[in-house]
């Protein structure tokens, strides 16, 4: 699970906005990942899932979008 290190700062930095907004819960959450960071979906979508136990993300939605590039960025959270 070498995403770990990659998905862990993502979780704590949408669990931070969401809080601040009021959020209950996150329901879906759109991120782009470069190719280049050899980073598989299915991998990063489970090792995701894993992270987010116990968190507002437990039961998020995740959207990934490849793209030729190095860098993982979220595009958008959506919240209730």
């Amino acid at each position: 699970m070498h995403e770990t290190h990659l998905i862990q700062p993502i979780i704590d930095g949408i669990t931070q906005h969401a809080k601040e907004e009021g959020a209950k819960s996150v329901t879906n959450v759109k991120i782009k990942v470069g190719q280049l960071t050899g980073v598989k979906e299915e991998s990063f979508k489970e090792t995701f899932s894993l992270l987010a136990k116990g968190t507002i993300l437990e039961n998020a939605k995740i959207e990934l979008t490849f793209f030729p590039g190095t860098i993982i960025q979220v595009l958008s959270f959506d919240i209730e």
